[in-house]
């Protein structure tokens, strides 16, 4: 047990004429102890946010954090409709590829996501395991199904580096958004998350938003990160909230295939 004397003692250390003798004696080195024992706490918790996520295209370690932590200032505003009405976005003067009035309003409230601009994950309104399941594999479905048509190719994401991705296949023309994004089209984050990136259609982007079931990647649109990276991503490079039920399951799938026509250039069905 601490004797009260020893509560004496470091009431005696602590006090305010001693801290501020401390301070006048050491100011540098003293602000910095105190910056330092103030964020630490802030640190480990948003590394241990970080980890949550699991596997990505960044270390899933110190490094990764510390690479992510770095990169925030860069990051850009996610939910915001009015980009993809300027008309001199990419194929803004075609019609988009989902169909009329889809899809229905998503409810409830947008989920919240992860402060960490990669890997960009939701934090809430996840799917259950059965629900998680069930996309992965109606996904794999869907790149097979486009595969065999000639359009796509299925092969690991090279923005996430851990998850199945589709791209475009080499026998197409790319434009120059597949170009910008090296050809990849959509990829599942196959963790407890469930969401999916897609690039679509600006009318397609604009629909989303929207009707609540997308929001931006916080570097879609920021051409500094090729400066850093080598590559960037277009503004249509947006985040599909994940489905928790069949009906949204329907809903993402659909969004996904118009992320396939899109960028393969093509209206052909891939039922």
């Amino acid at each position: 047990m601490v004797s009260s004397l020893s509560f004496e003692r470091l009431a005696n250390v602590l006090s305010t004429n001693r801290l501020a003798a401390i301070l006048h004696a050491h100011p540098t080195t003293s602000i910095s102890t105190l910056g330092l024992a103030l964020a630490l706490p802030f640190a480990i918790s948003d590394y241990r946010l970080f980890i949550s996520y699991g596997p990505s295209g960044v270390p899933h370690n110190a490094i990764g954090w510390l690479i992510s932590t770095l990169m925030r200032p860069l990051g850009r505003e996610q939910r915001s409709s009015d980009v993809y009405k300027d008309k001199k976005l990419p194929f803004a003067d075609e019609p988009g590829y989902l169909p009329a009035d889809f899809p229905p309003p998503r409810r409830p409230e947008r989920p919240n996501l992860g402060p960490h601009p990669i890997p960009q994950r939701q934090l809430d309104q996840l799917p259950d395991a059965d629900v998680r399941q069930k996309l992965i594999e109606r996904f794999a479905a869907l790149g097979t199904k486009a595969e065999q048509k000639g359009l796509v190719e299925v092969r690991q994401s090279l923005f996430e580096g851990h998850h199945t991705a589709l791209f475009v296949s080499k026998t197409r023309d790319w434009h120059a958004l597949a170009r910008q994004t090296r050809g990849e089209i959509s990829h599942v984050h196959a963790g407890l998350d469930g969401s999916i990136h897609v690039v679509l259609h600006p009318a397609d982007c604009n629909k989303l938003f929207e009707t609540g079931w997308a929001q931006r990647h916080a570097f879609s649109g920021v051409g500094a990160i090729k400066l850093l990276v080598g590559a960037s991503l277009p503004v249509n490079y947006v985040l599909c909230y994940a489905p928790r039920d069949e009906a949204e399951l329907d809903i993402a799938l659909a969004i996904v295939k118009a992320s396939i026509q899109f960028m393969a250039r093509t209206r052909e069905s891939l039922e």
